[in-house]
């Protein structure tokens, strides 16, 4: 094939040119630091692990209790106690209280509403089917209380691994800290034999993009968290809280959670 003047020209033009930046990568790799892979490097090694606590932060949701339960048997018996308190009477208030020793579980967990006419009917027909040693249900003063008493054992896998779920998920507040609230360290603090890491949490100072999480799943127009939470320091497991969350509805509707859990050594 024959090349007319001009083609040649653009192609030795463009050869030239390629030639001159392949030089001066070969020149540039052959003198420069490696500082990209070094800076890399040391912000792998200085980066905490994602569910790490620190100053301002902690995993609000991984609790003890699972922990525990879901880890070997103790050496000593364990008692969980978990509770959620509600202000508006026509949601549920909760009490979770658990028993652990060895590979069994005992778990009474008891909810009270306000009581309606569905309630009364529901109530009435159930007490033909209930067992009573393990569902009690009753209304008085115009409220509804539901006592439900379960027994667990380790070699039930999927039982005992749906009690420590839902003991974690019914009765702690880790739903809350989806949106990450603002969160201080205190100090730290033995708490029932434990050592702890001491957090107050506060998100009366923040701003509505920094609830927004919160504030979308839970169509409010504002909300708060405000109280003290201990994290075990070995396994960075919620141990201890005592938390409220006040919450303002788009609907006009104010109300306010009170969570409150612990973990004692029997």
């Amino acid at each position: 094939m024959r090349l007319n003047a001009n083609e040649f020209s653009f192609l030795t033009a463009k050869t030239a040119a390629f030639l001159v930046g392949l030089a001066l990568l070969t020149f540039w790799g052959c003198t420069s630091k490696p500082t990209s892979n070094a800076t890399e490097d040391t912000a792998t090694k200085q980066a905490p692990p994602a569910n790490s606590s620190s100053n301002n932060h902690f995993d609000g949701g991984t609790y003890c209790l699972q922990t525990f339960i879901q880890g070997p048997p103790p050496a000593q018996a364990l008692h969980f106690s978990n509770k959620v308190t509600e202000s508006d009477p026509s949601l549920k208030s909760k009490d979770y209280e658990a028993d652990l020793a060895g590979d069994a579980l005992d778990v009474v967990h008891h909810d009270q509403w306000l009581a309606t006419e569905q309630d009364r009917q529901f109530f009435a027909e159930s007490r033909r089917f209930d067992d009573p040693k393990i569902i009690v249900r009753a209304i008085q003063n115009g409220t509804a209380e539901e006592t439900v008493t379960n027994h667990y054992t380790r070699s039930d896998e999927s039982g005992w691994r749906m009690a420590s779920t839902s003991l974690a998920q019914g009765g702690t507040p880790w739903n809350l800290f989806v949106s990450k609230p603002t969160v201080n360290r205190v100090g730290t603090e033995n708490v029932n034999g434990y050592d702890t890491v001491k957090y107050a949490v506060d998100t009366t100072h923040d701003s509505q993009t920094d609830k927004a999480a919160l504030l979308m799943t839970g169509q409010l127009k504002d909300y708060n968290i405000t109280g003290t939470a201990w994290v075990l320091k070995d396994a960075n497991c919620v141990l201890q809280y005592n938390l409220d969350f006040e919450q303002d509805g788009k609907d006009g509707k104010v109300s306010k959670t009170h969570y409150e859990g612990t973990i004692t050594k029997k």
